[in-house]
């Protein structure tokens, strides 16, 4: 293993660049910036997401009520409050050049590619020279392409990864993603995609102890179960498809099951209101609809939850999925979709949770029925499961590979000089 420590390695520079400070990514750079013997700055293209903005998908007005930018230095190319979301052209890596010669970084950390500015500012760094570690939401599975566009992207992914030093890849379908567009093992260091799992852990306590009062607020009775989504409610996320399959549950004669299932929504968005009425309809006041839930406040549906369910569909950018992580740090055992990227990371088939194929209905219902069906002494062992595995995929286990794939990018700089 490659020894972290000032004794072995140089002081190291490391730009972190990002269209704008997400909740799941703040935690690593404070724990990066913890690093012996490293400096981080990370630049932004915009404010956006601290000063709140209007989520067009959950439909809501929002800021995030974790800190975003505690713990670790950084700068924004743009506070222009006319950004209220991010897409190709907005924001841009305008001025990026003139933070890379003032802070004089040994290495870059980006985090995406896409857009224009992730474009800009990987042109800009390769002009100047600098080595670049990619930590992204890489996957063939997220995306349904085919024909000729399939190839062009391949072609372009191909010469683009070929001119990244390192990458810090989040599990196993990133892994395979980059592998077969021709990344060498030298280049590849597993970062596992996380959330703020201290964080989380702090809340499971303040949570976990109020389960019975929370249930009981809900009318959950003692041997029902709670099935938890949680996530926006739009297409992607597939959410419908839970009352399908509950649907296909009663038409199979196991209204039984049906009878003895709540289900918590943690979420909003434009399908709000359907699936608001086809719960209602299947479970009357066993549908529990409580909106968008901030980073505070998500422990009021896992706390009560017995599983969670991410049912997102195939090829619609559903990259990892990391509710999952959260849930799971609950206890909680998930039934995902194989479009869940996550799924070949952390779900073994009735040890974990389940998985079943992208919309199939009658899948996510024989999950839901062995689920069901499951006895209370293998429930036990299903909980001491999920929360072993979860522990795999920590903050500290990604900010590990990271620190490993930006000393191995400095290192390597430093030998062809």
């Amino acid at each position: 293993m490659e020894k972290n420590t000032p004794m072995s390695c140089p002081p190291v520079r490391v730009l972190v660049l990002a269209t704008h400070p997400i909740q799941y990514q703040a935690p690593l750079w404070r724990l990066l910036s913890t690093q012996p013997g490293f400096e981080l700055l990370a630049c932004f293209g915009t404010d956006m997401s601290v000063r709140g903005y209007k989520d067009r998908e959950f439909g809501v007005s929002l800021a995030w009520d974790t800190p975003l930018l505690e713990g670790y230095n950084s700068v924004f190319l743009s506070k222009d409050p006319r950004i209220q979301q991010v897409n190709f052209s907005s924001p841009t890596a305008s001025g990026i050049r003139d933070h890379i010669i003032k802070f004089k970084p040994d290495v870059a950390v980006m985090t995406a590619y896409f857009s224009r500015f992730h474009l800009e500012s990987w042109w800009t760094l390769r002009r100047m020279g600098i080595p670049i570690v990619m930590r992204h939401e890489a996957s063939d599975v997220a995306h349904a392409r085919k024909g000729w566009k399939a190839q062009l992207r391949d072609f372009m992914l191909r010469r683009f990864y070929a001119r990244i030093d390192q990458f810090a890849y989040i599990g196993v379908e990133a892994r395979r993603h980059l592998a077969r567009l021709g990344v060498t093992d030298s280049r590849l260091i597993v970062s596992p995609y996380c959330v703020d799992s201290a964080f989380v852990g702090e809340q499971v306590k303040i949570w976990a102890e109020r389960r019975a009062s929370l249930r009981l607020e809900l009318g959950i009775g003692a041997n029902e179960l709670a099935l938890v989504f949680s996530g926006k409610l739009i297409s992607k996320k597939n959410p419908l498809l839970i009352a399908r399959a509950l649907a296909a549950l009663n038409e199979a004669g196991h209204s039984d099951i049906v009878n003895r299932i709540h289900v918590i929504v943690a979420g909003d968005g434009e399908l709000r209101a359907e699936a608001e009425a086809q719960f209602t309809h299947l479970l009357g006041n066993r549908a529990h609809i409580l909106g968008f839930l901030n980073q505070r406040e998500m422990g009021r549906a896992y706390a009560c939850g017995d599983c969670l369910v991410l049912p997102s569909g195939k090829g619609t950018g559903e990259t990892w999925g990391l509710v999952v992580n959260e849930a799971m740090q609950y206890g909680l055992p998930c039934m995902v979709s194989d479009g869940v990227g996550c799924h070949s990371d952390l779900i073994v088939e009735g040890e974990t949770g389940w998985v079943f194929a992208s919309n199939d209905g009658a899948g996510l219902a024989l999950a839901l029925r062995q689920w069901a069906e499951t006895s209370d002494s293998n429930r036990l062992r299903i909980r001491a499961n999920v929360e072993a595995k979860v522990r795999s995929v920590s903050i500290e286990a990604a900010a590990e590979g990271l620190t490993m794939a930006i000393r191995r990018a400095a290192n390597n700089a430093h030998l062809k000089k």
